[in-house]
């Protein structure tokens, strides 16, 4: 069996490993008060079809329009009734996500590296436990590690696609606490 296949086979069974301590269960903890907010400023988007952003309480509207998205392929008739399971299955995407960005650093890490990495990220007591919240954390995580590693690709490679997705991330990850206006400000090419 060549390297190749080999290190995906072993990436593929990392994935099913991170998807096991992620998905069981999801619906049976009751929802940690963060879950609760979040999901209630998800049903008024749901409901009212906006976004309202306070710079002064809450996060940006990122986790909301993903879960929006789930819901809406998952079938889900009304707010009413989404489980928690299909409002945490946003967190154990992103989680699971995380894994699938790891290739993209291979060549800086090695691939036995990134073997252990994709392993040791399926199996994170911390990382398995924030992908099974309904909170922004995950997002954060993923945002931040898709900056860096499209970042790393545009350093190795110079195509312009990678510094384009290094720098999409960013909005996403500063998006929870910053006003629209302030963002425009700090990245000009918006207004193209």
């Amino acid at each position: 069996m060549s390297c190749k296949l080999l290190n995906g086979w072993l990436l593929a069974a990392s994935l099913v490993l991170a998807l096991a301590f992620r998905c069981p269960r999801l619906d049976e903890r009751p929802m940690h008060n963060d879950e609760a907010v979040n999901a209630i400023k998800f049903g008024d988007l749901w409901q009212h079809g906006a976004y309202k952003y306070d710079p002064n309480e809450h996060h940006g509207p990122s986790l909301f329009y993903i879960t929006l998205a789930i819901a809406r392929l998952t079938s889900s008739p009304d707010f009413e009734h989404l489980s928690e399971t299909k409002l945490r299955l946003v967190a154990v995407l992103f989680g699971v996500g995380l894994i699938l960005l790891l290739p993209l650093v291979a060549d800086g890490l090695g691939r036995k590296a990134t073997i252990w990495a994709a392993l040791f990220t399926a199996i994170s007591p911390a990382m398995v436990f924030y992908s099974r919240y309904y909170i922004h954390e995950m997002l954060l995580v993923f945002f931040t590690f898709l900056a860096l590693a499209a970042s790393w690709r545009y350093w190795r490679s110079r195509k312009i696609g990678w510094a384009l997705l290094a720098g999409a991330p960013w909005d996403s990850w500063t998006q929870p606490k910053k006003p629209l206006s302030s963002r425009w400000q700090r990245q000009p090419w918006r207004w193209l």
